[in-house]
């Protein structure tokens, strides 16, 4: 199985390995080949840490897209997570995720229905993020004193959080690489 690779892989916009084709990549991405029909993934990172491009790149073909910048509300967002528990539906959880206590709203809800919880957790350089943010328009862009914050509150994750499985992800030359968690800190 791939989860037992102890090694980076860099995923440049496409397969991060000559011979892999999308559904090769997507396992690739998740470290596992043999995931339960149900799966969340919370993702964890300031604004502009690249979050949402690895969504769109890895998860949105097959997985429910959860984010507070689209729904807008908690409310949206809690009728959003119960559907897809309810109906047994795989889902990210695309949104900053600071601290603990915002990943076991997630976490909690998903074990409780017999879900394997990935957790994937981006570098977070605030230098690196405020300059990618500044080529962002719109909504999108959100105040530099914001990711500041962001940056400060963030905890690190830990598998004692009830995830099954950590990654750390970081973005390189437009693509990312992912590597199994190392250290709980």
């Amino acid at each position: 199985m791939i989860s037992r690779i102890s090694r980076s892989y860099v995923v440049h916009n496409a397969n991060p390995c000559p011979s892999a084709n999308r559904n090769e990549t997507q396992e690739l991405v998740s470290m596992d080949n043999a995931l339960p029909v149900k799966t969340a993934v919370i993702l964890i990172g300031i604004p502009a840490s690249g979050k949402t491009a690895f969504f769109t790149e890895y998860f949105m073909d097959e997985y429910i897209h959860i984010n507070l910048d689209t729904l807008h509300t908690r409310k949206k967002e809690t009728v959003l997570l119960t559907e897809c528990l309810s109906e047994g539906k795989s889902f990210v959880v695309d949104n900053t995720n600071p601290v603990i206590l915002d990943r076991q709203r997630y976490i909690v809800a998903a074990k409780a229905e017999g879900y394997r919880v990935l957790g994937y957790f981006f570098q977070s350089v605030l230098a690196d993020c405020i300059a990618r943010n500044k080529n962002r328009t719109g909504k999108a862009r959100v105040p530099d004193v914001a990711i500041a914050l962001k940056s400060n509150e963030l905890e690190l994750p830990c598998m004692k959080e009830g995830f099954d499985a950590l990654y750390y992800v970081k973005l390189d030359d437009g693509g990312f690489i992912v590597e199994e968690w190392k250290n709980e800190l």
